[in-house]
């Protein structure tokens, strides 16, 4: 009997030690537990950031690229040539018009073609001239090389532009440069604009000719007078 009241205490205690023990870790636990959520919150924090950090690296990576890119590109069309035409009046003669097509680039262009649409203005003097024109430009040049200038006459600005009407051409210019073909230029060139503009040369030369021109005339008379006079002289 003495046996069986010992084991019954001794388990008895082993219960209530079990119970205590329970009762510790729960409110161990319990004082655990916000420790365990903030350092859960922290995580959570770092690895949204850590992902923020990828994505923020993952965009300065991406617009290097553009960058790089982009200087590419802007070195590359800096090396391209710059092709163009235009009707316009010769500034050395003042009255006549003129196409003229130059290349403006660094670098040399081939393969020109210059369309006008509609074709070219033809006076009577130079109707001929202006269809050769036409044929050259639209089959194209073969190179133009930096600050050239092709120019060809059209006919006399007075001829060309009698006419109130508009003369508004569209042209489209095709050529290719060192990195393959440039992008297509077109624009619209209206000639009547030139009616009423001021059709003087340019510079002083054209005035020095024609004083020239005038001091020769005066020269030729005086000797003609000079040798009526020697004439009369020997007859008299």
């Amino acid at each position: 009997m003495i046996t069986h009241a010992g084991s019954a205490t001794r388990c008895s205690r082993g219960s209530a030690d079990l119970v205590a023990i329970s009762i510790v870790a729960l409110v161990i636990s319990g004082f655990a537990l916000p420790f365990t959520v903030w350092a859960a919150r922290a995580a959570a924090k770092q690895a949204k950031s850590a992902q923020a950090q990828t994505a923020i690296q993952r965009e300065q990576v991406a617009a290097a690229r553009e960058q790089t890119q982009l200087q590419r590109e802007l070195a590359r069309e800096a090396l391209q040539p710059y092709v163009w035409a235009d009707i316009q009046p010769d500034m050395q003669q003042g009255s006549i018009l003129q196409v003229v097509v130059g290349n403006s680039g660094p670098t040399v262009a081939r393969n020109i073609r210059v369309l006008f649409d509609p074709p070219l203005p033809t006076g009577q003097q130079h109707s001929d001239k202006a269809e050769k024109v036409q044929s050259t430009l639209s089959n194209g040049l073969h190179s133009l090389t930096p600050n050239r200038v092709l120019r060809w006459t059209l006919g006399v600005g007075y001829d060309l532009l009698s006419s109130d009407e508009s003369q508004l051409r569209s042209v489209r210019i095709d050529a290719e440069g060192p990195h393959g073909p440039l992008p297509t230029l077109e624009m619209g060139i209206d000639i009547s604009e030139w009616r009423h503009a001021r059709d003087a040369p340019d510079g002083s030369l054209h005035h020095v000719r024609g004083a020239i021109k005038d001091l020769t005339k005066a020269v030729i008379s005086v000797d003609k007078s000079l040798q009526r006079n020697q004439g009369r002289a020997r007859s008299a």
